[in-house]
């Protein structure tokens, strides 16, 4: 997921765009914990000589997902039982986290989805707002099933079109 030119471009303007001063406080706390654990993980990539799959800093989208999680449960967020959660954030982003949360049925995510129940009325809200964000590989899945165009009709044997 790239990041694009309308991701905050550091904390204070990142607190100011939320109108509750304690939800800001939490997706701040939450976005400092995804970066460090991304630079960790970027870190391991370089050594490796393996491409870094994530941007270090949550993206915008990003931060809105953080922003419905910390709306839904407060400071429970950063006890032990979301570190499942705060790990798969910033291993896979927050987009494919919501995605696995609403439509997967991998035995992997079923922990994850029971998890966040409470947060599907929020991500579904999400999808709502930014589908091409989180339906763009379910748009790119439909494009098999569109019709295609229709192929020019054979050329007889007498190298003349054939118009039927």
């Amino acid at each position: 997921m790239a990041q694009g030119a309308d991701d905050f471009d550091d904390d204070d303007e990142a607190f100011e765009a939320f109108p509750d001063p304690e939800v800001a406080r939490l997706v701040l706390e939450l976005e400092r914990i995804i970066t460090r654990r991304r630079r960790a993980g970027a870190l391991g990539h370089l050594v490796e000589g393996r491409p870094v799959p994530l941007p270090v800093k949550p993206s915008h989208i990003e931060l809105r997902v953080l922003t419905a999680l910390a709306q839904t449960y407060g400071p429970v967020l950063f006890g032990h039982d979301f570190e499942p959660v705060l790990e798969r954030v910033a291993e896979c982003g927050a987009v494919v986290v919501v995605q696995r949360v609403l439509w997967s049925d991998l035995p992997e995510d079923n922990g994850l989805a029971a998890r966040l129940l409470e947060a599907r009325i929020p991500f579904e809200i999400l999808c709502g707002t930014c589908p091409e964000v989180f339906m763009e590989e379910a748009h790119a899945e439909l494009q098999g099933f569109r019709p295609r165009p229709p192929t020019p009709p054979m050329q007889s044997d007498d190298r003349e079109r054939d118009d039927g």
